[in-house]
């Protein structure tokens, strides 16, 4: 009998009470779409962009500063799969772009294009990113406000290009951060 009512009163109390108060008894975590206007995407966006950029171990191009990085405006689900068939794109908000550049501004000059044949072209029955840049195609992040996967594809030419998933940690007093990466990565 003490049972029931323990369950009952925890059930009147969510019911009453807001969501927020009962976050812990949620089932699933809220989906990284829900976020704010961007805000926290273009954070989580940032950092994961200025770990690929800046760790030549996991983008494997050792020694390489590029002049230009184009990331394509939308968020494309498999992005980190080079064996997958990518998925439909979900647009990146144009704040979220805005955010990221301004970001990014010490580390290299990024620019969001909508697609990606504007950029690569065919040389030597080689496809390569123009003017010596790289472009970065985002998988949408998955998760929930204290973690969330982020697939990522970095492609310079047709023997250049990397596929992996970054995991992010919103971390107490210092926002969102790379932890580490996470399941297989590919190198071509």
């Amino acid at each position: 009998m003490r049972r029931m009512l323990v369950i009952a009163v925890v059930a009147l109390a969510c019911a009453a009470s807001t969501l927020a108060g009962c976050k812990g008894l949620t089932a699933a975590p809220a989906s990284a779409g829900d976020w704010p206007a961007g805000v926290k995407e273009a954070e989580v966006y940032a950092a994961v962009l200025r770990r690929y950029l800046t760790t030549p171990a996991e983008s494997s191009f050792s020694e390489h500063t590029f002049t230009t990085v184009y990331v394509l405006d939308n968020a494309v689900a498999g992005a980190g799969d080079p064996m997958g068939t990518p998925g439909p794109g979900t647009p990146i908000a144009e704040n979220t772009q805005r955010q990221v550049t301004a970001a990014l501004a010490g580390t290299a000059d990024v620019v969001f294009i909508a697609d990606r044949n504007t950029v690569v072209e065919n040389r030597d029955d080689c496809a390569q990113v123009k003017n010596g840049g790289i472009l970065i195609t985002f998988g949408p992040p998955k998760g929930d406000d204290n973690e969330v996967t982020v697939a990522v594809n970095g492609f310079v030419a047709c023997l250049g290009a990397t596929w992996l998933t970054y995991v992010v940690r919103n971390e107490p007093g210092s926002g969102w951060r790379v932890a580490g990466t996470i399941g297989p990565a590919a190198i071509a």
